[in-house]
């Protein structure tokens, strides 16, 4: 119903109405478009909302987020499917970019949770395009809603660890770009001194005459 090609005559076919019934209850096609999306829209935007501040304060753990979004989302399966492939020309065509603002706000958010103030912007897009391809996956398979909350939950897993070991990394990454303090040069200095020294005097026992000052 949502794509643009499909035309009102077409709608009332298929629905088994006529076009004076279906204008007795809505004005045109794009209102039966919002009658259908926007309470599943608004539902999942919450949920959405309500997941990242979960996780952020620890009352609920990335496999539970997950697991939340994807019932939702397979218990509406059809809905989503028509926002996924079917809302070019529509005020619901750009949907999903709002889904990547919102999850990359809150990959930001836990980035800066942990002590990452700034993240790699292309890092950040792939990252949320990784978890939007996991919730297109149960629209996109036939799975029971059980096998669909098992995957959510491993897959969640997945993540809390993959994250604490990228938070860890960019940490690592971070440090190595700093400048070094006055104890680190001196300690570098010294590391290094005894390295230069050692080699003089091993080239001093090998090549006897030889002299360094």
């Amino acid at each position: 119903i949502g794509d643009v090609r499909m035309t009102l005559r077409s709608i009332c076919k298929k629905a088994g109405v006529t076009t004076g019934a279906f204008y007795f209850q809505f004005e045109n096609k794009e209102a039966v478009l919002k009658e259908i999306l926007d309470p599943i829209l608004a539902q999942f935007l919450l949920l959405m909302n309500q997941n990242v501040k979960s996780e952020f304060e620890e009352e609920a753990s990335s496999s539970d987020a997950d697991e939340w979004m994807v019932e939702m989302i397979w218990l509406h399966k059809a809905e989503f499917q028509i926002l996924m492939t079917g809302t070019a020309g529509t005020p619901y065509e750009k949907v999903f970019e709002t889904l990547r603002e919102g999850l990359t706000n809150g990959f930001c958010m836990f980035f800066e949770k942990y002590g990452i103030a700034k993240v790699d912007p292309k890092l950040l897009d792939v990252l949320v395009r990784m978890r939007i391809e996991s919730y297109l996956a149960v629209i996109q398979k036939d799975y029971s809603l059980e096998e669909t909350k098992k995957l959510a939950r491993q897959i969640g897993e997945y993540c809390d660890a993959g994250f604490e070991a990228l938070v860890k990394l960019l940490k690592m990454e971070g440090s190595e770009k700093l400048p070094k303090t006055e104890y680190q040069k001196k300690h570098w200095y010294w590391h290094f001194s005894g390295t230069h020294y050692s080699v003089i005097g091993w080239l001093q026992a090998v090549l006897p005459g030889l002299r360094y000052t």
